[in-house]
């Protein structure tokens, strides 16, 4: 599912680069059919379109952009300058060693109420964004308030950004000046009726049903689009039953068995392209309190926990194939990433995709029996195995003797009078990875661990609870940041400086992976041999420490009619991000045809 609530980056190799090569979208007549889109399941619907508060429905159901637009449009698949597309910018270059970032906004925009959109627009809205609060889309800290000189924007930057762009520029949604100064003071204000520059605006609102229509004052021309329906879809399985029954023509999320269920049943117009754009992996609660778990603040827990998954189960059962197995335990977005690799092999393919995990320092056979290596580095972190456990270390085999499920500490790892004890937190109507959370349980209490499963009922209270520092979950199955270039899952991971991050949500902090960022944000992606080394040491720690295990490689999800409109982006015309969320709905938006 295409849930990228968290922030995310893109880095860019060049230091210039002028954009307005590509400054055009196409102008067309509206009359098209209503479109209905639905960039995910199981949100509880409010009437709060407030672009910077996580919790609003816009933000949510990852709406945001279709009014308030982004300076330029980044095709996360795609990090070359043909990936790089001009919106509400036209060009932008980086100055001071690529501390400052000079943008150039386009001319003869206008929000929907008529009035001029322009810089001091821009200034303000990256004005707000100083206040870490209000900063939710991850914009690196700024130096100072942003400078305006013409129809340029230069914004200052605390330190080097060239890995920022994504968030800086992408990532982050324009506001009328007046209305950043209001959430500056009142980051979670309540907004009724959205303002923006894109292509649709609010038409109508109710608890189940969205609809937007076209923005008369458009910069980019006519939506093709007569109206856009987002609607509220409870489950996968729901989600499904619309698009057969065609009330549903886009979907951004795991539909069940989408081959059988929905394109085979009409392969002209029923269409599903999942492209890998991130890893999934299973956060760990470090904070104090974490729901009452043990044995998951030990690193060896967290490494065998990850030693133990058969990622195989969980990508042919859980994601019915559409995902597949993390295969390293860097968690690069293999085999994209390879080339960020140490050259001597050892984190490719360390991750077994059966739950056999090798060990590759004392160079085991790959093809080992599931719980090998978690009998090694728990035996080493200091814990006792279970009293009726067997182990040949002939063959590697390891099994507890009988389920640790909490009713027999023999079947159990103990150290210090505990054993390792926690659940697993994701929301049912998240059907693939509840699936997931369940096949953890099973695949894990073999090995000694009572892993056990713990039911969110929608995605609005899971969000809350695991962005929040909360102490009432203990783990949970998330998807990662994506994009092209390592940072942008690392700082997420990793950064606990950022109020916004997996490492802060987690109560992660490494003081190491901390420095290693900081070089890598100010290292010229040009110069790879000064910056595969600082990846390779991002890589260790997530290899040796495992704040997150890395799982599965997430897709982005996009199951797509063609009966109403044809210029989808997809596997032959693959020209941005698929799916049906911020911040490239007005740009595929924008590209789509009407069937006549």
């Amino acid at each position: 599912m295409n849930r990228r609530v968290l922030t995310s980056l893109v880095g860019m190799a060049a230091l210039l680069i002028a954009v307005g090569c590509n400054q055009t979208t196409p102008t067309t007549a509206s009359g098209g059919k209503p479109l209905i889109a639905e960039p995910t399941t199981g949100v509880t619907f409010s009437e709060d379109f407030n672009p910077y508060d996580n919790n609003s429905v816009a933000s949510s159901m990852g709406t945001r952009s279709m009014v308030n637009e982004p300076l330029v449009e980044f095709d996360q698949l795609d990090a070359t300058v043909a990936g790089t597309h001009p919106w509400l910018a036209t060009a932008y270059t980086f100055q001071n060693g690529g501390k400052d970032l000079q943008v150039t906004i386009r001319q003869g925009v206008k929000f929907s109420d008529g009035s001029a959109f322009g810089p001091a627009d821009v200034a303000a809205t990256f004005k707000m964004l100083q206040n870490p609060t209000t900063n939710t889309r991850g914009v690196p800290p700024q130096a100072s308030e942003p400078t305006v000189n013409g129809n340029n924007v230069t914004l200052h930057f605390s330190s080097a950004q060239y890995t920022g762009l994504f968030n800086i520029l992408s990532n982050t949604f324009m506001l009328k000046a007046s209305m950043a100064a209001q959430i500056a003071s009142n980051p979670t204000m309540t907004i009724k009726v959205p303002l923006g520059t894109g292509p649709f605006m609010l038409a109508s609102y109710t608890s189940s049903l969205i609809k937007w229509k076209p923005n008369p004052n458009y910069w980019g021309g006519t939506p093709p689009e007569s109206e856009i329906d987002t609607p509220s879809i409870a489950t996968n399985a729901a989600a499904s039953d619309a698009l057969i029954s065609g009330q549903l023509d886009w979907a951004g999320n795991d539909i069940p068995n989408v081959y059988a269920n929905y394109v085979n049943l009409n392969p002209l117009t029923n269409h599903a392209w999942f492209a890998a754009g991130s890893t999934v992996t299973l956060w760990f609660n470090l904070n104090p309190g974490n729901g009452g778990a043990t044995g998951i603040d030990d690193p060896a827990v967290r490494k065998a926990v990850s030693y133990g998954v058969d990622r195989n189960a969980l990508a042919q059962l859980g994601e019915s194939g559409y995902e597949q197995p993390a295969s390293s335990s860097s968690a690069l977005i293999l085999p994209n990433q390879n080339a960020f690799l140490p050259s001597d092999g050892t984190m490719k393919n360390d991750l077994s995709i059966s739950g056999s995990v090798p060990d590759a320092a004392s160079a085991k056979a790959a093809n080992l029996p599931a719980g090998a290596d978690v009998y090694d580095v728990l035996k080493g972190g200091g814990w006792t195995p279970p009293a009726s456990s067997r182990y040949d270390s002939g063959t590697g085999t390891f099994k507890s003797g009988g389920n640790c499920d909490g009713s027999n500490t023999a079947n159990c790892w103990t150290k210090g009078g505990k054993i390792i004890k926690f659940s697993v937190y994701d929301p049912v109507p998240f059907s693939d990875y509840w699936e997931n959370a369940a096949l953890m349980s099973q695949e894990l209490q073999p090995l000694g661990m009572d892993v056990t499963t713990k039911p969110a009922q929608g995605y609005s209270d899971w969000n809350t609870n695991i962005t929040s520092q909360a102490a009432n979950w203990q783990t949970a199955i998330h998807w990662g940041s994506g994009g092209s270039i390592p940072y942008i899952q690392y700082q997420n991971w990793l950064d606990n400086k950022d109020a916004n991050s997996t490492a802060h949500y987690i109560g992660y902090t490494n003081s190491a992976a901390d420095t290693a960022l900081r070089k890598y944000e100010s290292t010229d992606p040009s110069d790879t041999a000064t910056l595969y080394p600082i990846v390779q040491q991002l890589e260790k720690i997530m290899s040796t420490d495992v704040p997150e295990a890395p799982l599965l490689y997430g897709a982005d999800w996009n199951v797509f009619s063609s009966a109403k409109y044809t210029g989808w982006p997809n596997q032959s015309h693959p020209y941005m991000n698929p799916s049906p969320s911020d911040p490239q709905m007005p740009y595929i938006l924008m590209q789509l045809k009407p069937v006549s």
